[in-house]
């Protein structure tokens, strides 16, 4: 069993690990990093000796993470997470420094950028990256430390998260013009219908709201999957199908007269916005300061 001061290894080594998996190879990593393609090979070579495993596969076609690999990678990224934190502590104020935001794709669209409107004049320095996936994909970066915060449309259990309230949202049967105004909860099972990827939050409460009225995922008609709002937007204008989506995605689209919204009796989904951010980890005065502005 290896033993906690056999661990020894330092912050280039972890950097050149994490570029090569970024870029897909050890040309990529050295590239970016500008420093020798053998460099890079002796610094992940000498964390594989060191951990006693392999981290990488080389292959002829490129590399490949091995399960120890990636189990090593969120180490690595949750400790340059802390070590951001570190510095930001002990330079005080005026370094805030970035704020990574992994949002879903209402809450990156619609709900994030009004609300980060002002936060900038009131706190110089700070700069927001905001990844946009599905809402199980940013907890897991939260968890993982890939990410400061999280805006999901769907809350997790899990120990090590705090979930806050942001704001209520309520999705809506979007549909082309042809369609019928009203229809019945037993029709929509003959829709063709466009879902989201199985992470969505949207697709999550979807099921779950229809599965209370007795309609499974397996009866739905559905002809298209799309991870994009925006395609699921245009598929729909385009007369492909109806889908459920939030109101605040296609309002604008209802008023132009591209789609409508249409009645479905007795069905109602409504559905809460959080922000998600891990109690296991230090959050950086920036993401405190934009975790105060969101609550507000």
């Amino acid at each position: 069993m290896m033993m906690r001061d056999q661990f020894n290894f330092d912050m280039k080594q972890i950097q050149s690990y994490l570029e090569v998996l970024k870029q897909g190879s050890f040309t990529g990593a050295s590239r970016r990093l500008k420093v020798g393609q053998a460099t890079i090979s002796h610094h992940v070579g000498q964390l594989e000796k060191t951990l006693g495993v392999r981290l990488i596969n080389r292959t002829a076609r490129g590399i490949n993470v091995t399960e120890h690999g990636r189990a090593f990678r969120s180490f690595c990224e949750a400790l340059l997470r802390n070590v951001e934190v570190l510095a930001a502590e002990l330079a005080g104020d005026a370094a805030m420094g970035p704020v990574v935001i992994a949002a879903s794709t209402i809450p990156a669209a619609y709900i994030l950028p009004p609300r980060l409107t002002g936060i900038a004049e009131r706190h110089p320095g700070l700069f927001f990256k905001i990844e946009v996936t599905d809402s199980r994909e940013a907890v897991e970066m939260v968890k993982e430390g890939r990410a400061d915060i999280g805006i999901v449309g769907k809350e997790y259990r899990n120990r090590s998260l705090v979930f806050t309230p942001l704001c209520d949202d309520e999705i809506v049967l979007a549909a082309p013009p042809g369609f019928p105004d009203r229809i019945t909860i037993a029709d929509v099972a003959g829709l063709p219908l466009i879902v989201r990827e199985p992470g969505s939050g949207t697709r999550k409460t979807t099921e779950e709201a229809l599965g209370r009225h007795g309609i499974v995922p397996s009866s739905l008609r559905v002809v298209m999957e799309c991870s994009s709002t925006e395609g699921i937007r245009e598929s729909i204008a385009s007369g492909i199908g109806a889908s459920f989506l939030s109101r605040r995605a296609v309002e604008l689209a209802v008023k132009q007269k591209r789609m409508k919204i249409v009645d479905v009796k007795k069905l109602e989904i409504r559905r809460s916005f959080f922000s998600v951010h891990s109690t296991g980890r230090a959050l950086t005065r920036s993401a405190r300061a934009l975790l105060d502005a969101l609550g507000k």
